[in-house]
């Protein structure tokens, strides 16, 4: 359980970091387009894209883009010494699931967004109790 706690933290840490990364340099709206074409491609949806971005969301969004590294750091840093920071483990997985809530109040007050940040609510939502569930497991493996 331990092992497979460090690989989905530390592929989250490396995803988080990413994503921090295209956000800052090259947008929200640029990062957001690849993903959903991305999207489109692998499933074969035909919808419409995102439409453009305002200016005060981009700037907002890369604002906000460093503090999605910084959790991809805490979680990498978890990841490598889970031993003595294991405890950290309920504590991200609870950000990562209020964020995936977030999404939750924004479907049900604006509407559906692409197909492709649907799937990531879900993630975001179903992760988090995987990783608890592992991080119990590990604890009382131990």
């Amino acid at each position: 359980m331990q092992s497979t706690l460090r690989v989905l933290l530390t592929i989250l840490g490396i995803s988080a970091i990413l994503i921090c990364l295209s956000v800052f340099i090259l947008g929200p709206e640029a990062t957001a387009a690849m993903s959903e074409r991305g999207y489109d491609a692998l499933t074969g949806w035909r919808g419409p894209p995102s439409g453009p971005w305002p200016a005060t969301m981009d700037s907002e969004l890369r604002f906000y883009a460093p503090f999605w590294g910084a959790y991809g750091i805490a979680l990498l840093a978890v990841a490598r010494d889970l031993a003595q920071l294991s405890r950290w483990v309920l504590w991200l997985a609870l950000l990562f699931f209020v964020g995936g809530l977030g999404r939750v109040i924004s479907y049900l007050a604006i509407g559906a967004p692409h197909p492709f940040f649907q799937a990531l609510m879900v993630i975001e939502l179903v992760t988090p109790p995987l990783l608890v569930a592992l991080w119990l497991g590990g604890r009382r493996g131990a």
